[in-house]
């Protein structure tokens, strides 16, 4: 499944990855599976700020709204941080 809007666009990938797309440049975002719906984690806004890339920093009410509306996942907030390791890790690029 994908989404593509204007200036971004939304992968899923296997079962536990949804990818958020702007140009070339992608973020990873983790997804449950075994539910339905399935469901897509995002880092809290305590977090956000922390754990994003640059192009993503400053952005999390766009970012979050999009992924809500078309990712076809119900998102629930990570509090714990998992996005802390290796962040670099759910960089990705075409």
């Amino acid at each position: 499944m994908a989404y593509v809007g204007d200036g971004f666009e939304i992968e899923s990938r296997w079962k536990e990855e949804v990818v958020y797309w702007e140009v070339d440049q992608g973020f990873l975002f983790d997804a449950g599976w075994g539910v339905t719906p399935g469901v897509l984690y995002v880092p809290s806004a305590e977090i956000w700020v922390e754990v994003m890339p640059d192009w993503l920093r400053y952005r999390r009410d766009e970012v979050v709204a999009r992924l809500r509306q078309h990712s076809e996942h119900v998102l629930e907030e990570d509090v714990h941080g998992y996005y802390r390791n290796r962040p670099a890790d759910r960089l990705v690029s075409r």
